[in-house]
């Protein structure tokens, strides 16, 4: 185990050019960077700058430096976790997962696991995520690229804008005046909406739209639904291609059909911020351990044999989480393939991304169908209600 204590200003730059291992960052108010890493001082380099420092470590690290403090992380080869830091914050490529836990402004390129953020006040912007995502109180607008799992997005105070979601969405927003919304998603969107909010809402869903909000009247015309609450001052536009739930926030949690894969992200962001949590607490107890007693050698060996356990054993559920989420994308990808496969084989036409009132050509091709005995009474009334938007 090696230990660095170096004073520094009360906003220095960070660069993180390499971590092999996994790696926490957290903000202290002491004005000193306090670099540890599992091994000896040959597996870190820490480099002198202007304006701060350089470093890159061949295993696990954990680092402590001041929260005003700018971080820039170029690799981490394992799980990442940031807290409490109100510097800028920049990440280039996470090979595991990322959790971001109060932290100003974040930017992050390439999370190849899956990504949770606990509380930003700035702007967030996730360039591709291959996992899931969960997002809580972030309070500046949200910029998602692409996620090939779920996304959970909840107290949303800015606005948002998602590329691609392969899996479904999940939306709680403050809806304020003014603030666009805007994404896309291969999966299901349910979105909860708190009393008293202007929004008008223009929604493509080839499975259709269901709303349980009082007063809220939607209309539907060529393929498009649209509505309107209040004076519609925040704007809403989705596009997907499962079917979209409007419902008041005010609600009690239910499980809804569709929407139990993008529940399993609140327990699987807790494994994953659980997991992080002991390894770290364990280095630290350790190393606190062997520092109190370094006239002991036998001492020092049977901590540094127990924080390398406790590590394998944190990485071994890193994995473990990391395919569980990686099962969860496909099976609602594979999801959405096989819905729009079943209307192609039971209608004989290519699927189609706009909803209006049936014609009474396709409720007699229909009604063949049935007569021919390639589907069911049950299955044609199932396919006349898709038809009518329902």
């Amino acid at each position: 185990m090696f230990r660095q204590v170096i004073d520094t200003s009360a906003a220095p730059h960070l660069t993180i050019t390499q971590c092999m291992g996994n790696l926490v960052v957290r903000g202290m108010a002491e004005r000193q960077l306090i670099l540890q890493v599992q091994g000896g001082e040959e597996d870190v380099s820490l480099g002198l700058m202007e304006d701060g420092f350089t470093i890159e470590t061949r295993t696990n690290g954990f680092l402590t430096c001041p929260p005003a403090a700018t971080l820039t992380i170029s690799a981490v080869q394992g799980n990442l976790r940031v807290e409490d830091l109100e510097g800028a914050l920049t990440i280039s490529s996470v090979y595991g997962n990322v959790v971001l836990r109060e932290v100003s402004s974040a930017v992050l390129s390439a999370t190849f696991g899956n990504l949770v953020v606990y509380g930003a006040t700035g702007r967030v912007e996730a360039q591709m995520v291959r996992g899931n995502a969960h997002l809580r109180r972030v309070g500046g607008e949200l910029v998602v690229g692409q996620v090939d799992g779920n996304l959970v997005v909840e107290g949303l105070r800015g606005g948002l804008e998602a590329g691609l979601v392969r899996g479904n969405v999940r939306l709680e927003a403050s809806f304020a005046p003014g603030l666009n919304y805007e994404l896309q998603a291969n999966g299901n969107l349910r979105v909860r909406v708190p009393a008293g909010v202007g929004l008008r809402l223009s929604l493509c869903a080839e499975e259709g739209v269901r709303s349980t909000i009082a007063g809220l009247n939607l209309e539907r015309h060529d393929g498009e639904v649209s509505g309107v609450l209040g004076d519609g001052a925040a704007s809403l536009k989705a596009q997907v291609r499962g079917h979209v739930l409007l419902e008041p926030a005010e609600v009690t949690e239910t499980g809804t059909e569709g929407f139990d894969v993008v529940a399993d992200i609140e327990g699987l962001g807790a494994q994953i911020e659980a997991s992080i949590a002991a390894a770290m607490a364990e280095i630290e107890a350790r190393l606190a351990e062997s520092l109190g007693r370094i006239d002991s050698e036998r001492i020092r060996r049977h901590v540094e044999r127990a924080t390398q356990q406790a590590l394998r054993q944190t990485e071994l559920a890193m994995e473990q989480a990391r395919r569980a989420a990686e099962r969860e994308a496909e099976r609602a990808r594979l999801r959405a393939e096989q819905a729009e496969r079943r209307w192609q084989r039971v209608s004989g036409w290519a699927a189609r991304p706009r909803r209006e009132p049936p014609t009474d050509e396709e409720r007699l091709q229909v009604l063949r169908l049935v007569e021919s005995g390639k589907i069911t009474p049950e299955q044609a009334a199932e396919l006349l209600a898709a038809l009518e938007g329902r």
